[in-house]
C-alpha cells in the first residue's frame, strides 16, 4: 500500500504535464483525430488515477483523507479536473483545458512535493459537518478558479478580436458569449460552495472554541471577501453598468486573490487552521 501510494504521488504531476501538451496538440492541430483521442485518454488516465490516489490514501490511513495544504490542493486540483472536464462535455468544445490543466500541473507539482505519506498530520473534518465544511470549500475553490481562468480568456479572446487576429485562438476557443456564461456561471457555484463553507466552519470554530479563530483572522477576511467578489460577478448580469468585460476583469483579479489566498495557508501561524 506504501509502495502504491508513493507511485502514484510521483506520477500524478508527469500526468497532468502530459495532459497539458496533448491539450496543446488537440488545440493546435483541431484536425487532428490522433492528436485528440490521446487527449482524451491522458485526460481520463490521469483522471482515474488521482481518485486512486485518494482512494489509496483513505484505505491507507482509514480516516478522511483530506486534512492538510498538500491533500487540500490536491482535492481542488482534482475537483478543478473534473468540472473542467464536465463543462468540456457539456460545451463538446475543450479549448480552454490545456490553459486550466497547465495550472492543474503547477497545483499538483506542489501538492506531491509537500506530501508527507508517514501519516496523516491531523483528525480534522472527520465529522460529518468537518466533511461537508471541507468539500464545500474546496467545491468552491475549484469553481472560482475555473471561473477565473475562463475571465482571463475571455479577456484574451476580446483582446484578439479587436486587433483582428483570427488564428488559432480565435478558432479553437468558445465564442465570447459562452466564455462570459461559464465565468458566471462558475462564480455563482462557487459563491454557493463558499456560502454553505464559510458559515459550516465558522459554526464549527464556535462550537469546538477553535484557538485562534477571530473574524479579524487574514484566513477569515480574506475569504468573505472573496465570497462577495465572486457572488458580484455571478449576479452580474443584473447589476448596472456590470458587464461581461468588467465581470472578466474582476474574475481574473479574483483568480489571483484566490491563489495567494491558498498560499497564505503555507505560512505557519497566519490562520487559525495553523491551531489545528
Amino acid at each position: 500500500m506504501n509502495a502504491l501510494l508513493q507511485v502514484l504521488t510521483v506520477v500524478l504531476p508527469p500526468a497532468y504535464l502530459l495532459a497539458t501538451l496533448l491539450h496543446g496538440i488537440a488545440f493546435r492541430e483541431p484536425q487532428n483525430r490522433v492528436a485528440e483521442r490521446l487527449r482524451q485518454v491522458a485526460t481520463a488516465t490521469t483522471l482515474i488515477l488521482h481518485l486512486a490516489w485518494f482512494g489509496v490514501l483513505n484505505e491507507r490511513f482509514q480516516a478522511f483523507p483530506i486534512v492538510d495544504t498538500a491533500t487540500s490542493a490536491s482535492a481542488v486540483v482534482l475537483t478543478t479536473l473534473l468540472l473542467q472536464t464536465a463543462l468540456a462535455r457539456w460545451m463538446k468544445n475543450p479549448g480552454s483545458g490545456g490553459v486550466v490543466l497547465a495550472l492543474l500541473f503547477v497545483g499538483q507539482l506542489f501538492a506531491s512535493s509537500i506530501a508527507d505519506l508517514r501519516a496523516l498530520p491531523r483528525e480534522s473534518g472527520t465529522t460529518v459537518f468537518g466533511i461537508v465544511h471541507v468539500l464545500t470549500s474546496v467545491l468552491a475553490v475549484s469553481a472560482l478558479v475555473v471561473s477565473g481562468v475562463h475571465g482571463v480568456l475571455y479577456l484574451t479572446l476580446l483582446r484578439q478580436m479587436r486587433l483582428r487576429h483570427f488564428g488559432a485562438l480565435f478558432a479553437g476557443l468558445p465564442d465570447l458569449s459562452v466564455l462570459a456564461r461559464l465565468t458566471r456561471a462558475s462564480a455563482l457555484a462557487g459563491f454557493l460552495g463558499l456560502t454553505i463553507g464559510i458559515n459550516v466552519g465558522i459554526w464549527l470554530a464556535h462550537r469546538d472554541h477553535q484557538a485562534g479563530f477571530a473574524y479579524r483572522d487574514a484566513e477569515v477576511v480574506l475569504s468573505i471577501g472573496i465570497w462577495l467578489h465572486f457572488g458580484a460577478i455571478a449576479f452580474s448580469r443584473w447589476i448596472r453598468g456590470f458587464n461581461a468585460r468588467r465581470a472578466s476583469i474582476a474574475a481574473t483579479a479574483g483568480l489571483v486573490v484566490v491563489l495567494l489566498s491558498l498560499a497564505l495557508l503555507l505560512v505557519p501561524g497566519t490562520t487559525f487552521h495553523s491551531h489545528l
